[in-house]
């Protein structure tokens, strides 16, 4: 298991069934985005196993390779520091919607994108 300031391991397990492949290095990478946004990550979803990840409808999903972290944004101010946080922490896979903020570090997929839900 690895050593993290601001979550822990279950943190990032599948809602369903517990199951939790979460990538080492990304969930560095998101506690270190934590540390730089100087604000609470509440994790709406992180690793989901693939009959989870069918369950809420996602088909291109990067969930299921352990590389992406759904965190909670309820407002303005706390969704500007946690985009801050990602981008310092070089999550360059970043999506907004109105009650989270999507951020992935899969390397097969394009990097440097933006979008919105």
């Amino acid at each position: 298991m690895i050593d993290l300031k601001y979550f822990q391991w279950s943190d990032f397990a599948c809602p369903c069934c517990g199951a939790n492949h979460t990538q080492i290095e990304s969930a560095k990478r998101i506690d270190e985005a934590r540390g730089f946004a100087g604000v609470p990550f509440i994790v709406n979803s992180a690793y989901r196993c693939r009959i989870h990840n069918q369950e809420v409808g996602s088909k291109s999903s990067v969930h299921p390779g352990g590389y992406a972290f759904d965190i909670k944004a309820n407002n303005s101010r706390s969704r500007y520091r946690i985009l801050e946080g990602m981008r310092k922490a070089g999550f360059t896979r970043i999506g907004i919607a109105g009650t989270f903020i999507h951020c992935d570090d899969d390397p097969t997929k394009a990097s440097d994108v933006m979008w919105t839900y």
